[in-house]
């Protein structure tokens, strides 16, 4: 728990009497009261004769001259001044960072538990929540304890074949999460990126496949992993592009992508012709979900990270320290 901690009767420090004022030996008066002997501002009002906005006023004046520090608890392995720090920086919501392993699995099961606290907060009974595809969200999905929360519906993003292992889709994230709720899970049985733009389109005409993106359109939460450029990607993996190909993407501009829209360093969809194939949520609908929550870990993925923070997709970053020491440097 952080605590406000303040110099009290046993632990205190000196200051050289001769520098101080009249006005100092007032303002010290009223410290002991208010933080030794835990007097309410309105009762050293009455001690001393004098209004309480003056209390006030003394006790502010006696934290700007150094008269009484006030130290916040850090407790070992916490983050919260690299947590403010980026929420300053990115204009986010909220940042939660989780330690970095020598292991990597490790690393995304830390990022996947503060993931599956995180969401006990934000859903609800008749919430839906929406799920993409990747290790992170099936760490997430793989850290959530049974019955932990409520919601109503689990709905994927975006297609789910593919020739990535079977626990990365987000159909399988689908079906665990809701099976550990006790809530209904949907399905999209559809590719996540279709051979061309028509395909695309007839497949979101398709009936199932068309109700299920609704849900998704309209989910009240939304749980998204956020990819880079790497030859380690699961697009690779999934058979959508060959290791050339998808590295040669970044001489197109692209550093990142988020439910496979590709993004510049900005954040802008830089490839639409791409975009128009994917057969799930577009940009626009996820930065219109009320709570979108990106699960990520490595340094390596800090420019695609940083893309999607600059473009408004995120409202919650929940990572690792390595890369949370990245972003506040790019």
């Amino acid at each position: 728990m952080i605590e406000r901690q303040t110099q009290s009767s046993n632990a205190r420090y000196l200051v050289d009497n001769r520098n101080l004022s009249p006005q100092d030996h007032l303002i010290l008066k009223v410290l002991r009261l208010y933080y030794d002997r835990k007097l309410t501002q309105a009762e050293i009002s009455a001690r001393m004769g004098f209004s309480r906005p003056k209390v006030s006023k003394l006790i502010a004046a006696g934290e700007r001259r150094g008269l009484v520090k006030i130290e916040i608890a850090e407790p070992a392995g916490a983050y919260s001044q690299l947590e403010l720090a980026l929420e300053d920086r990115y204009g986010v919501d909220e940042v939660l960072v989780a330690p970095t392993s020598d292991d990597q699995r490790s690393t995304e099961m830390s990022v996947g538990g503060l993931g599956a606290a995180f969401l006990a907060q934000v859903c609800g009974v008749g919430s839906t929540l929406g799920v993409s595809w990747g290790g992170h969200v099936r760490a997430l999905v793989d850290a959530v304890p049974v019955m932990s929360f409520r919601c109503d519906k689990v709905v994927p993003l975006v297609g789910g074949i593919g020739r990535a292992e079977t626990g990365l889709h987000s159909n399988r994230a689908c079906l665990n999460l809701a099976d550990k709720l006790g809530a209904d899970a949907l399905q999209l049985d559809a590719p996540a990126i279709a051979r061309s733009a028509r395909s695309r389109d007839e497949l979101m005409e398709t009936p199932g496949i068309e109700d299920t993106l609704k849900e998704a359109v309209s989910c009240d939460v939304a749980v998204v992993g956020i990819g880079g450029i790497l030859p380690t990607s699961t697009i690779i993996q999934a058979g959508f592009f060959t290791p050339a190909e998808f590295l040669e993407l970044s001489d197109q501009g692209v550093v990142g992508d988020i439910c496979f829209h590709f993004v510049d360093k900005e954040g802008v969809i830089c490839l639409p012709e791409s975009s128009a194939r994917v057969v799930g949520i577009t940009p626009e609908q996820l930065k219109n979900t009320p709570e979108t929550i990106g699960v990520v870990s490595g340094a390596a993925k800090v420019l695609g990270v940083a893309a999607a923070l600059r473009g408004g997709y995120l409202d919650t970053l929940i990572c690792d320290k390595a890369l949370a020491e990245a972003l506040a440097e790019t």
